[in-house]
C-alpha cells in the first residue's frame, strides 16, 4: 500500500511539473499581441529595466494592443501599438517613453537577425 502511495505522489508531481513546462514555452510564431508583448519585454530588457510583473497584453476591439507592466522599483509600464500600423510600437516607463518603433526589428534584433 506504501509503495502504491509513493508511486502515485511521485506521478502526480512529475504531471504537474510538466504542466508549469509547458505553460512557459513562447510560441515560435505570434500575432499582433504576441508579438508587441515579446518586442515589449525585448526592449526593457535591452535598456536593463527590471520588472515586477512583465508586461500582458490586451486586445481592443479595434484591433489595437495595449500591454501594462511593472517595473521592480513600482514605475507603470506600459506599451501600445495601433491597428492602423500593427509594426510600430511606444513603450513607456513612468512618464518616460523608452522606446519607439518597430515591432519586428525589434524581435529580429533579439533574435539576432541583420538587417
Amino acid at each position: 500500500m506504501r509503495r502504491l502511495f509513493g508511486v502515485c505522489a511521485l506521478a502526480a508531481t512529475l504531471a504537474l511539473t510538466g504542466c508549469s513546462q509547458v505553460a512557459a514555452i513562447a510560441p515560435v510564431g505570434g500575432n499582433h499581441l504576441t508579438e508587441v508583448r515579446f518586442a515589449s519585454i525585448d526592449v526593457l530588457q535591452q535598456k536593463g529595466i527590471a520588472l515586477e510583473a512583465v508586461p500582458t497584453c490586451t486586445r481592443a476591439s479595434d484591433g489595437a494592443i495595449s500591454c501594462t507592466g511593472t517595473t521592480a522599483d513600482g514605475a507603470a509600464v506600459t506599451a501600445a501599438s495601433p491597428a492602423a500600423d500593427p509594426d510600430s510600437f511606444t513603450v513607456t516607463v513612468g512618464s518616460d517613453t523608452v522606446f519607439t518603433g518597430s515591432v519586428s526589428a525589434v524581435i529580429d534584433q533579439a533574435a539576432g537577425v541583420t538587417p
